[in-house]
């Protein structure tokens, strides 16, 4: 018996031992499937907070990218809008329109006609985004410029853009995109600007004024444009059919196939997930209610799926949760690294994406400015100060004079000459004064929209200068201005915008040298029909990867100095405001080129 006892001492010891094991592998079991869990939370929690914060960015950057979309279609619209005011109130015009219908001698109502387009062409020609524009009198006679010829058929009215217009009883209409009716076996797109001829002495319309703008033009803006994560943008009236679909441009006229349009008409702006085939999207747009008081309606929409947005945080999250399954304590460590770097890096991206998109460009040159001010101003003002000294004492001489014998009538008038002289000095430099005030006064001052307005190449080379000088001497570079055009030759448009442009350019160059002295050309000549602008320099150059998305894209080969909007906005200034066209030559440690070419005006 007791051998025996002896005997179950051990085994008892073995039991415990065992329930002990048993024990800790159930509870580091259970602590592990504990653990697993609040990663699998933690996941889930930390994972869904960044998604929704991506997709809260993505809705930002949406409203930012439409909203300029929405600002460049409203400029060029707005141009083509005044011109055909112009055209519209052109007293000549309407008096050829007027009698029109009352000649009835052939070769006179032909030698009319010619009259009557060569004021359309005027406007239309060495144009590629009017296709052509028309007038139609009050007696149904339909005249054309340009190359497009329209069939018209036995009666006017199966015109289509005839027909809109006087169905809808108004002054001023915007007709979208629609088919013309040519002679020729091309299809051609437009939408147009239709309005009613008018003299200055009638209130009653004199006629029809049709402009018919080339979808082509239309899709080439929108096309330049390029939003993030797979978005698509889209341009719908208020009819619900499409103005321009640019990814399948013959459902351009056609109903839209999305059940969510309705909801658009009528409202200003928003952004809202929609579902489309059961996926849900982000839908961003802008709605264009009116051009100068004329009802457009149009609705410029950019569709994202919201699966692309999440695509990269959920991939993250997948390989965060595995790498957690497979080592628990390491996991967790690296589950809290990576969600406080992706929440770093995603705030600091898109603090500064956003931090851009609001600044802009408006306050770049700010400190250029002021430096410029203080230098130009300092040379006048010396001067100034001199030339009243040596005024002051001319005027105690000619006090101390008066009433002395000795003093001839002689010195009286050599006294008087020298003041006269010092006068003489002073005046330049007050009117040098004036001239950089007014040039720093149009540039600090609103941009202005006026399309009637225009300025000289002498005028604009001249507030460059003025602009420029001291930060070309900051940094000793020299600008060689090379002008192979009448000084006097006229730029429609408004001066400010233009300067802007140049003056980025102009800093661009500067800055290519890195803090080095260099030469910076600027070069203006006549190529065709066009104004040719280059500004070169021999810096830096620009690398092969940026140089494709400059004038397409908010990029910046700067860092956290740059903002990425000085070429895009410059092109699109360019673009919307003179009618011209951008392109740029780099070669990277060799230097760069930028063209401008403005259309000609009429006068020039």
């Amino acid at each position: 018996m007791l051998f025996g006892r002896k005997k179950e001492v051990p085994d008892i010891i073995n039991g415990l031992e065992k329930e002990k094991v048993s024990t800790a592998w159930r509870l580091n079991l259970g602590l592990a499937v504990i653990v697993m869990l609040s990663i699998f939370v933690l996941n889930v929690a930390c994972f869904g907070m960044i998604s929704n914060s991506m997709l809260s960015h993505a809705k930002e950057n949406s409203t930012e990218l439409i909203k300029q979309t929405s600002n460049n279609i409203e400029v060029i619209l707005t141009s083509f809008d005044e011109m055909a005011m112009t055209l519209s109130r052109n007293h000549t015009l309407a008096e050829y329109i007027i009698g029109h219908d009352d000649i009835k001698d052939i070769h006179l109502r032909t030698e009319n006609e010619r009259r009557i387009e060569e004021i359309l062409n005027n406007y239309a020609k060495k144009r590629k985004d009017i296709a052509n524009i028309a007038v139609v009198s009050n007696g149904g006679a339909y005249i054309t410029s340009g190359e497009v010829k329209q069939n018209i058929g036995e009666n006017i009215n199966d015109i289509y853009a005839v027909k809109a217009y006087r169905e809808s009883d108004k002054q001023s209409l915007w007709l979208n995109t629609h088919t013309l009716d040519t002679s020729s076996s091309e299809n051609i797109q437009v939408f147009s600007i239709i309005k009613g001829i008018y003299t200055s002495s009638s209130l009653k319309s004199q006629g029809i004024l049709i402009i018919n703008i080339t979808e082509e033009y239309l899709y080439s803006l929108i096309s330049d444009v390029k939003p993030s994560d797979n978005g698509k943008i889209y341009i719908i009236g208020s009819d619900g059919n499409y103005v321009l679909n640019p990814y399948d441009r013959l459902k351009n006229g056609k109903k839209v196939d999305l059940e969510f349009i309705e909801d658009m008409v009528g409202r200003d702006k928003n952004a809202d997930i929609k579902k489309i085939d059961g996926e849900d999207y982000l839908v961003t747009y802008n709605t264009l209610q009116n051009i100068k008081g004329t009802e457009l309606g149009w609705i410029i929409v950019e569709i994202t799926p919201v699966s692309v947005i999440r695509t990269s945080v959920t991939e993250a999250g997948m390989r965060l949760f595995f790498i957690g399954l497979g080592c628990v304590v390491l996991g967790l460590v690296l589950i809290g690294m990576a969600t406080a770097f992706y929440n770093r890096y995603l705030n600091r991206s898109y603090s500064e994406r956003h931090s851009i998109a609001l600044e802009r460009e408006r306050l770049a040159s700010l400190g250029q400015l002021i430096g410029g001010i203080a230098h130009n101003f300092k040379t006048p003002i010396m001067s100034i100060a001199g030339g009243l000294e040596a005024l002051k004492d001319l005027i105690d001489e000619y006090d101390i004079s008066i009433g002395d014998p000795e003093v001839t009538r002689e010195d009286h008038y050599e006294i008087a000459a020298e003041m006269k002289d010092w006068i003489g000095k002073i005046k330049p430099y007050c009117g040098y004064m004036s001239d950089i005030i007014s040039t720093v006064k149009g540039q600090a001052g609103e941009i202005k929209e006026s399309s009637d307005a225009s300025f000289t190449v002498g005028e604009l080379l001249k507030r460059v200068d003025i602009l420029m000088n001291h930060e070309l001497k900051k940094f000793s570079c020299e600008l060689r201005v090379e002008v192979k055009v009448d000084e006097d030759t006229p730029i429609k448009g408004e001066i400010n915008n233009l300067v802007q442009v140049m003056n980025n350019l102009i800093s661009n160059s500067i800055e290519a040298y890195n803090g080095k002295e260099g030469k910076i050309d600027l070069l203006i000549s006549k190529n065709g029909q066009e104004l040719e602008i280059v500004v070169k320099d021999y810096g830096s150059g620009i690398p092969e990867n940026v140089k494709k998305k400059l004038l397409k894209e908010m990029i910046t080969t700067k860092g956290k100095n740059g903002t990425g909007l000085g070429l895009y906005m410059s092109h699109s200034t360019i673009k919307g405001k003179f009618g011209g066209t951008m392109k740029i030559k780099s070669e990277e440690g060799k230097g760069t080129e930028i063209y401008i070419l403005i259309p000609f005006t009429a006068k020039a």
